[in-house]
């Protein structure tokens, strides 16, 4: 794990395109905190939270409906440094990881990886599944009976349906042709300004798994991506000392696609004061 990253490497929340520096619960109260970095400020009465990514300190005075003793946490990405008034945690606030691109994006691939992608081609792409952009009812319906669904619950798909119906990430999904039913499916994000690209709540029925249905949508975003110039592709959520154990299994497939992983410094806290009503 490095963090020695490339500067023009961010995680997906510092995209402008992506909209999303926090996902608040949706019963909470909410407001953009503006600067750079920008952030986000969230209550439910009487606990208000504001979160910051980048590595810039963040402004404490910036004012806002929602500016009241509050919780404020800042997530560098390339800055190790604890300025004053700052608590650190312990350990890494995420572990991400990105491919750098490239025409024969596949010879750094893992020789299982190249495996299930040879077959997929060869036995199951266009005869037995396709690979097409579903709509939102047909994406979470499926998800909701995915493994994933089984493991970590449905936290991630609500946080994609938030970010769907704001005009967010195109969904593809893998279908098998004799029933028609969809059996995998991704979220892709796209960053022009960044050229990046982020794949979010990928999942895959079992029935899918001896066609390589996920390796054949990773490959699938592999390929849309060099066709619309991205450099960086970026897989998310990596497992490291305290994350949860669910993601340890994902982590390994991911890893199979020839990343780099970054691991982000330990988030920084402190309590600021604020008007009380």
């Amino acid at each position: 794990i490095t963090m020695d990253t490339p500067s023009n490497f961010v995680p997906h929340e510092m995209w402008p395109e992506y909209r999303w520096v926090a996902n608040p619960p949706s019963i909470c109260a909410s407001e953009v905190v503006p600067g750079n970095p920008c952030g986000i400020r969230w209550s439910l009465w009487p606990f208000t939270f504001e979160e910051h990514i980048g590595d810039e300190e963040p402004k404490l005075d910036t004012g806002g409906l929602l500016a009241r003793p509050r919780m404020v946490s800042w997530k560098r990405v390339h800055r190790t440094d604890v300025p004053k008034g700052w608590r650190s945690g312990t350990y890494p606030w995420r572990v991400d990881a990105y491919h750098t691109l490239s025409a024969d994006y596949a010879d750094s691939w893992h020789i299982s990886a190249k495996r299930h992608r040879k077959k997929w081609k060869s036995s199951h792409l266009g005869k037995t599944h396709i690979i097409e952009p579903i709509s939102w009812p047909e994406y979470a319906a499926a998800y909701k009976k995915s493994t994933v669904a089984k493991k970590i619950g449905l936290e991630q798909l609500m946080a994609l349906g938030r970010r769907h119906m704001a005009g967010g990430p195109e969904l593809f999904g893998v279908r098998e042709l004799a029933t028609r039913e969809i059996v995998a499916g991704t979220a892709i994000h796209y960053s022009p300004t960044c050229k990046s690209s982020m794949r979010e709540a990928p999942f895959m029925l079992p029935q899918a798994r001896n066609a390589y249905a996920m390796t054949g949508l990773v490959d699938f975003w592999f390929e849309l991506s060099l066709k619309r110039g991205e450099t960086f592709l970026t897989f998310s959520y990596f497992s490291h000392p305290g994350a949860a154990s669910e993601w340890e299994g994902f982590s390994a497939f991911k890893r199979q696609f020839g990343v780099t992983e970054v691991a982000y410094p330990p988030v920084l806290w402190r309590l600021v004061s604020g008007k009380l009503f």
